[in-house]
């Protein structure tokens, strides 16, 4: 390590970039490349490399301390993934992504009620940190919460903030379509379900399943009344690329349905 952190000092004396956003240019890096979707477990060990990377940039860098106790986590060394949270902490007692990383931890132990607490934390202390809100929100509905309607309702207030961050952050859209459909706000989910579709399939993708949305939104226009809407839905889900035989039939069906629907009405 030491090594590492002279030859990077090295460098940066020669280029004239300050050390701590070359720590965390690495630490973005870093995160980008843990988020991937990687069976072979490459993209983890870049991470793992980019983070320590930062580190020996900026030791004091808390998320890049709590990003490896993810790491950690991922290959089941539970005891160095708790350390590495605390560590973190002890950096930064405010770091976000150190207290997702133990709400995790009590989350396992089914200790719900402090897991919740601690999220709540990161996201009193970092409102516009996206990991601990994201986190949170899916944390309020899960089915070991046991959630309330008002829990549904805070978790609708994380989704909105994720989106107002970022406006295409297509499965904050999906997740808040999910919790106004469970509480039966039809208007307002199928909009945030018409903004899954208009944000669409993106590079990164590993499966095809936007498609399959039509017939959310379609569901949500049944539920409004408006039949010959919902009909252009379903049938906008049979033109689309991806579709199989059991959502093609379903589709098939709920058309006739609604056209014998819309004839009873004539009559």
């Amino acid at each position: 390590m030491k090594h590492i952190s002279n030859w990077l000092l090295i460098f940066l004396l020669a280029s004239g970039a300050a050390p701590a956003d070359q720590a965390r240019d690495h630490f973005e890096r870093g995160r980008a490349l843990f988020e991937e979707h990687d069976d072979s477990g490459e993209a983890m060990k870049e991470a793992e490399a980019e983070f320590r990377r930062a580190l020996a940039l900026d030791p004091k860098l808390a998320a890049a301390v709590a990003y490896l106790g993810f790491i950690a986590d991922e290959r089941q060394r539970r005891e160095e993934a708790l350390a590495g949270y605390r560590k973190a902490l002890d950096i930064d007692p405010g770091c976000a992504e150190a207290r997702v990383g133990l709400a995790r931890h009590h989350r396992r132990e089914n200790k719900i009620e402090e897991s919740l607490r601690l999220l709540r934390l990161a996201v009193a202390e970092a409102p516009a940190n996206r990991l601990a809100l994201r986190e949170l929100a899916w944390e309020l509905t899960s089915e070991n919460a046991k959630p309330t309607e008002e829990m549904w309702r805070e978790s609708a207030r994380h989704l909105e903030t994720l989106i107002a961050l970022d406006p295409e952050d297509r499965g904050a859209h999906y997740d808040l379509a999910q919790v106004w459909r469970h509480l039966k706000q039809w208007p307002d989910a199928e909009r945030e379900f018409r903004e899954v579709l208009r944000i669409g399939q993106t590079p990164d993708d590993l499966d095809v399943w936007v498609y399959s949305v039509h017939f959310d939104v379609a569901e949500m226009l049944e539920r409004q009344g408006r039949y010959l809407e919902a009909i252009a839905e379903y049938e906008a889900l049979l033109a689309s690329d991806g579709a199989g035989e059991e959502e093609l039939r379903r589709a098939r069906e709920r058309i006739a349905l609604l056209r014998e629907k819309l004839g009873k009405e004539r009559d």
